[in-house]
C-alpha cells in the first residue's frame, strides 16, 4: 500500500471518529481546549470565552482535561495555529489520553482536516459543540427542525472526498485507481440529497411558522412580554415564578430551545402573556441565528422585552451587549425593554450595587428569583410599565403611502388591519417613546401627525 492510500485511510478514520462525536447521544469523552489570541484581542476576554467553551463541553457530559492559548499576529490559513503548537497539542493528547480537541473559534473544513492529520485526533470547533447541545436539547418539532437545518448547513461544505471514499468502501468499493472519480460522483449525489433534505426541512419550518403567526393573531388583544438574555441567566426560573408554571429550569446551558408562552396571574383586566426564549451566547453561530430566526422574531413582536441578566457573572456587561446584538439582527431594537439583574442574592459585601446599577441602567431592577417579595415587585413593574408607557392608535392610510406603511410595520404592533375602497385602517400598539419619535411632528424628520 502506498503512502497516499495510507494518508487517505488515516483521514477517513479521523473523519469517522469526528462524525461519530458530532452525532452521539451520550457524553463521557475527554476534551482538550485550544484558542488563538491575536494582537487586537483582550486576553481577559479570551480566557472568559475559553471558560465558556469548557462549560459548553461539560454540558455535553464531557470532561475538559487540558487547555492552551497561542499568541500569533494572524491565523495560519492552512492550520489556524502554528505547526509547532499543533505538535505540542499532539504530545499533550497522548500524555493525557485525550479523545478530541476543540477550538474556541470556527474552523474551515480544510483547517479541520489538516489539524486532524497533524494532531491525530478528531478536531471540533465551537460551532460544532453548540450544535451538539442544541440537538441534545431540542424537544418540539419546530426546534428539532431548526437544529437540523443549522446542522446540515454547517456540514454541507465539510463533505470531503475522503469521507465519501469511506462511504464507497462500506458499499464494497476499494482504495484503487478508480476511487477518485467514484468519490467525486458520490459527493455530488450526497450534496444533492443534502440540498433536497434542506429544502424539505425549510418547507416544514415555513408551515410551522404560519401556524405560529396564526396563534399570534389570535392573541392580539393580549399584551406580549418576552424574556430574553444570555443562556443560563435564569429566564425559565423567573418565567415559572412569574406565571406559577413548572417548566424545566436546570442549571445547564441552552436548556430552553422552545418558546413557551404562559399567562401572568392576578393582573385584573390586563391579559399579559409571557414568552420564554432560547438563550444567547457570544459567537452564536450565524447558522443557528438564521435557523431560529422565526423563534427569535417573537422578540420583535413583543410589547415589552425583559432582559434577564445574571449579575453574579462578572461578564454581565458583555452579556447585555451580546443580547443587544442578536436582537438587532432580528429587528427588535426599538422594542421597549426592562433589564432585570437576577441572582442579586448571590452578591455578598456590595450593598451599594443595586444603586450603582440603577444609575447605569435607569430602566432596571435587581431581584432574586427565590424571593417572593422580589417576584411580586417584578410583576408589578411589568404591569405598571405596560399601563403607563404603551399607547394604542388608529391610522388611516391612503393607497400608495408606502412611507407610513413602512413606519407602521417597522415600529408598531399591528392589532388589526382593514382595507376599504379608499384607505387602510390600522389599529396599532406602541410605546410612547416610539410614538413620539416616529409619529409626532418635530420629533423626527420623517414623522408626521397622522
Amino acid at each position: 500500500m502506498n503512502k497516499n492510500n495510507i494518508d487517505i485511510e488515516k483521514t477517513i478514520e479521523l473523519e469517522k471518529a469526528r462524525l461519530q462525536l458530532e452525532n452521539r447521544d451520550q457524553g463521557g469523552m475527554t476534551a482538550y481546549l485550544v484558542s488563538l489570541e491575536l494582537p487586537e484581542d483582550d486576553p481577559t476576554e479570551i480566557q472568559e470565552s475559553l471558560q465558556e467553551l469548557g462549560a459548553l463541553v461539560r454540558t455535553l457530559g464531557d470532561e475538559c482535561i487540558g487547555v492552551t492559548v497561542q499568541k500569533k499576529s494572524k491565523p495560519v490559513p492552512a492550520t489556524y495555529i502554528g505547526l509547532g503548537k499543533a505538535e505540542e497539542i499532539k504530545k499533550s493528547c497522548i500524555l493525557l489520553n485525550i479523545d478530541y480537541v476543540t477550538f474556541d473559534q470556527e474552523l474551515s473544513p480544510t483547517q479541520v482536516r489538516n489539524l486532524e492529520n497533524l494532531i491525530n485526533k478528531p478536531v471540533l470547533d465551537r460551532t460544532s459543540i453548540i450544535l451538539q447541545i442544541f440537538k441534545k436539547n431540542a424537544r418540539s418539532k419546530e426546534s428539532r427542525t431548526q437544529v437540523e437545518i443549522a446542522h446540515l448547513e454547517y456540514m454541507a461544505p465539510r463533505l470531503s472526498n475522503a469521507w465519501i471514499t469511506w462511504e464507497r468502501q462500506r458499499g464494497g468499493g476499494g482504495v484503487g485507481g478508480r476511487v477518485k472519480g467514484a468519490g467525486e460522483t458520490q459527493i455530488e449525489i450526497d450534496r444533492r440529497r443534502m440540498k433536497d433534505k434542506l429544502a424539505s426541512l425549510k418547507k416544514d419550518l415555513e408551515k410551522i411558522q404560519k401556524e405560529r403567526e396564526t396563534q399570534r393573531k389570535n392573541r392580539l388583544d393580549e399584551w406580549n412580554v418576552v424574556l430574553v438574555g444570555y443562556t443560563n441567566a435564569g429566564k425559565t426560573t423567573l418565567m415559572n415564578a412569574l406565571t406559577e408554571s413548572h417548566l424545566s429550569a436546570k442549571d445547564s446551558l441552552f436548556e430552553t430551545l422552545d418558546s413557551s408562552v404562559r399567562r401572568i396571574r392576578g393582573t385584573n383586566n390586563m391579559n399579559i402573556l409571557v414568552t420564554d426564549t432560547v438563550g444567547f451566547i457570544r459567537n452564536l453561530p450565524h447558522g443557528l441565528v438564521a435557523s431560529f430566526r422565526s423563534t427569535l422574531e417573537e422578540a420583535s413582536k413583543a410589547d415589552l422585552l425583559i432582559y434577564i441578566v445574571d449579575i453574579s457573572n462578572r461578564s454581565y456587561k458583555d452579556h447585555i451587549k451580546v443580547t443587544d446584538e442578536v436582537l438587532s439582527q432580528v429587528g427588535a431594537s426599538d422594542v421597549p425593554k426592562i433589564i432585570v439583574f437576577n441572582k442579586i442574592d448571590s452578591i455578598v459585601g456590595e450593598p451599594q450595587l443595586p444603586r450603582i446599577l440603577a444609575r447605569s441602567y435607569p430602566r432596571s431592577i435587581c431581584i432574586s428569583s427565590h424571593k417572593e417579595e422580589d417576584i411580586r415587585r417584578f410583576r408589578e413593574t411589568i404591569i405598571q410599565f405596560l399601563s403607563q408607557n404603551m399607547v394604542e392608535q388608529t391610522f388611516h392610510v391612503n393607497y400608495g403611502d408606502s412611507k407610513l406603511l413602512s413606519l407602521i410595520y417597522s415600529h408598531t404592533r399591528v392589532l388589526d388591519a382593514n382595507w376599504t375602497s379608499d384607505e387602510g385602517i390600522f389599529k396599532v400598539r406602541m410605546s410612547k417613546s416610539v410614538y413620539q419619535r416616529y409619529f409626532v411632528i418635530g420629533k423626527n424628520e420623517e414623522a408626521q401627525e397622522w
